[in-house]
């Protein structure tokens, strides 16, 4: 199988951490502007994971994930892009 066999798909991943500078509830109120949930759902979506990763957006667009990466980081989260290999059938 080659490269070409494969299609990628980007996920903007949180790692359960807070960028420095920024505090839980500065954060809070940020992801509840950018995602108009409430405290409590944020805290169940984002803050209650035992294994701290928490896939934010899936997509197979780069330009589209840096998007959301950008967004969630000015947010005050420590995110990151991880590409994602499927096999064609």
């Amino acid at each position: 199988m080659s490269a070409v066999d494969k299609a990628v798909n980007y996920s903007v991943v949180f790692m359960g951490e807070i960028v420095t500078g920024f505090n839980k509830a500065q954060v809070l109120k940020n992801l509840s502007n950018i995602t108009r949930l409430s405290n409590e759902d944020i805290e169940k979506k984002f803050f209650n994971k035992a294994a701290g990763r928490v896939v934010i957006k899936k997509t197979s667009n780069l330009d589209k994930a840096r998007k959301y990466h950008g967004k969630f980081s000015r947010a005050g989260m420590a995110v990151g892009i991880q590409m994602d290999f499927e096999d064609i059938e």
